[in-house]
């Protein structure tokens, strides 16, 4: 019986690897295609929308801003033209200046009228989910 069991499934197996070779390439292709869209929705995606708001951050930053740099140096803006920006770091307030790429987060110092907007509308959406 069990013979008769492993022959029927090697049968079954020899026919089911036998496909049309369009068949074979149209499935490659689609599993290439859905690898390349997972990989845009996972990666591609999210990496444009930092991009993105870092520009943006970087085009409405203003001395007194904190940056962060992508070495880890933290500092506040204290200069900026279009390609260098300076900072004034540690307690000592030594100016360093870098290359405007190097910026890796601007936060806004808290007196700037753009963070009052932010934390006036975050304070009324508090207010409508209270009620």
């Amino acid at each position: 019986m069990f013979n008769l069991l492993m022959a029927i499934s090697a049968t079954g197996d020899a026919a089911a690897t036998e496909q049309n070779p369009v068949t074979q390439l149209f499935m490659t292709v689609g599993m290439i295609g859905v690898f390349l869209i997972f990989m845009y929705i996972m990666v591609i995606r999210p990496q444009r929308k930092r991009d993105k708001e870092l520009k943006e951050s970087m085009k409405n930053m203003s001395i007194g801003d904190t940056i962060i740099t992508i070495g880890g140096i933290v500092g506040v803006l204290a200069s900026y033209d279009d390609d260098y920006v300076t900072i004034y770091s540690s307690v000592a307030n030594t100016p360093i200046k870098f290359q405007r790429g190097a910026i890796q987060t601007v936060i806004p110092r808290e007196g700037k009228p753009d963070a009052k907007k932010e934390s006036k509308k975050e304070s009324k959406k508090d207010k409508k989910k209270e009620e």
